[in-house]
């Protein structure tokens, strides 16, 4: 084979899936020309695409050291090294790639939307709005750095400038239908400023896309709701989750199945064993229950207080647990009971220094001593959390169901809670939900704290002191103006409501609906919580 037909030999194998031949045909090109970027960078996705993270940032750090540190050529070998750290999970690493590449010299804004969506993901909002910012102003006609641009305004608090952005990205693209749905959740819609008709209008089009029919319905069901016009929100938000629920591939019975298992195997006998150091965790705090129950509104109240930062909802903990029950129990593959039951053996002290190691290093950057993880979803590995991490502090959030459940219903997640979209689904595992958090109560007391959303909405000052007390904090007052905060950002479903004092509008909100909501009322009756439709 020619020189010159090695390299594109290499990338047509890769394209193909052939990774063993486009392996052989890359380092071909390096034994040829030793000084290659190309084939390094090719190597580096080749081994990405191999499962090998370590091998795969060896040729990029190579690429690196043979480029100048101020050249188009650096900056997008270092992007692309924050690219990989990011698919291997480390989110630290990442972010520490892109702090180290002075991107403010670049005009290229391929490099600059990707290091604003590399920022995004390690909930850097404030570094990501820099970079599409200044992507913007190098493309201010381009309509996915206007929607990301927007997003990351929203992320940061600033509303105002994110309505006008997704106003600019509607008008270029009319069927951008996410847009739509961002704008809405932007601020309480009023009769004399809205966008009813024109979201009526579009879902009165033939032929809708089933995408379209879900972002547009719930746009509207939060409109009509801001209005106080129930009966026609509820029946908008159901054509939403019925359209978002058919495009779903979800096995509830699985869930169920799964959490019963971590209540089985996480009895007392596996409990009460010491795994660890028992200063491993300090530090940490962990916010979890349910989605919409307020965790987004406590991150924000201890975040006020100098020196505690957020590291939004990483996935970090449940990702290193699969980590290394994959490498203990490599025969495993998607069987998730065998996964829950094989987890009881790994070294939890392991998986505790590691998850630390990675807050650690995210606080740092973050200029924090103190980090919270508030990925509601931990609620499932509250006792494994215990053992990985005894001195780390967990905090419950708790709502009242329906509410919660509503909350929930209601809300367009991305890609999380595929069970939300139907009542008896929701209902199911809200149930299971409670279930397993009752099993943790009784076995895990030490570190933990259960915190109601009514009685913070109600008596803020007084649950404040509370919270901070538990967390070793000293009080501090500018807790109680969280919203006033700008230096962090949110990406979560709560960021609007976030920059608002605290409010009690949403309890009992549920009411509303009593009729509509009586399938998942019925559920909730029948897991033995009492609730009252009359």
């Amino acid at each position: 084979m020619n020189k010159s037909d090695l390299y594109p030999s290499a990338v047509a194998y890769f394209r193909a899936g052939e990774l063993d031949k486009a392996l052989r045909a890359a380092e071909e090109v390096l034994r040829v020309d030793s000084g290659a970027i190309k084939a390094r960078r090719l190597l580096a996705d080749i081994h990405v695409a191999k499962g090998n993270f370590p091998r795969a940032l060896h040729f990029l750090e190579q690429a690196l050291a043979l480029l100048p540190g101020d050249s188009t050529g650096y900056f997008r070998v270092a992007v692309h090294r924050a690219g990989v750290l990011l698919r291997a999970g480390d989110l630290a690493g990442a972010a520490a790639a892109l702090d180290n590449c002075d991107l403010s010299r670049t005009q290229d804004i391929d490099l600059l939307t990707q290091a604003g969506y590399i920022y995004t993901l390690c909930a850097r909002y404030d570094h990501a709005r820099k970079n599409y910012e200044r992507a913007l102003s190098l493309a201010p006609e381009n309509p996915q750095i206007i929607f990301n641009c927007a997003a990351a305004n929203r992320a940061m608090g600033d509303l105002e400038r994110a309505e006008r952005l997704y106003d600019r990205a509607i008008a270029l693209v009319p069927e951008d239908w996410e847009a739509y749905k961002n704008r809405s959740d932007l601020r309480r819609q009023t009769e004399k400023n809205n966008h009813i008709a024109q979201l009526r209008q579009l879902l009165a089009r033939p032929g809708l896309p089933q995408r379209a029919q879900v972002q547009l319905n719930f746009a509207l069901a939060k409109e009509l709701e801001d209005l106080a016009l129930y009966p026609e929100s509820f029946a908008a938000l159901e054509r939403g989750c019925a359209a978002r629920r058919a495009g779903i591939r979800y096995n509830l019975q699985r869930d169920l199945a799964v959490m019963a298992e971590i209540a089985s195997t996480y009895g007392a006998a596996l409990m009460d064993g010491q795994s660890c150091d028992n200063t491993q965790g300090e530090g940490i705090l962990f916010i979890l229950g349910m989605p919409r129950t307020g965790t987004t509104l406590v991150d924000r109240i201890l975040t006020a207080v100098p020196g505690v930062v957020s590291a939004g909802e990483p996935d970090t903990f449940a990702r290193l647990l699969g980590h290394q029950v994959a490498q203990q129990f490599p025969g495993i593959g998607a069987d998730k009971l065998a996964f829950v039951r094989n987890s009881a053996a790994i070294d939890f002290g392991a998986l505790g220094k590691h998850y630390a190691d990675q807050l650690r290093q995210r606080a740092r950057q973050l200029g924090g001593g103190i980090i919270i993880d508030k990925n509601p979803m931990n609620f499932l590995y509250v006792g494994l959390i215990r053992k990985a991490l005894p001195a780390a502090k967990i905090i419950h959030v708790r709502r009242d169901p329906m509410d919660s459940c509503y909350a929930i219903y209601k809300t367009l997640f991305k890609t999380a809670y595929p069970f939300s979209y139907d009542q008896r689904e929701l209902g199911a595992y809200y149930l299971a939900y409670q279930s397993l958090m009752d099993h943790w109560t009784k076995l895990v007391s030490e570190n933990f704290y259960a915190l109601e959303y009514e009685k913070l909405v109600g008596d803020l000052e007084g649950e404040a002191r509370a919270l901070l007390q538990f967390c070793g904090l000293p009080w501090d007052s500018r807790c109680l103006e969280f919203h006033r905060a700008s230096a962090s950002g949110t990406a979560t479903a709560s960021a609007a409501q976030v920059r608002q004092p605290v409010y009690r509008s949403s309890i009992g909100k549920w009411k509303h609906y009593r009729e509509q909501l009586r399938p998942l009322a019925e559920i909730l009756r029948e897991g033995g919580i009492p609730v009252d439709v009359s």
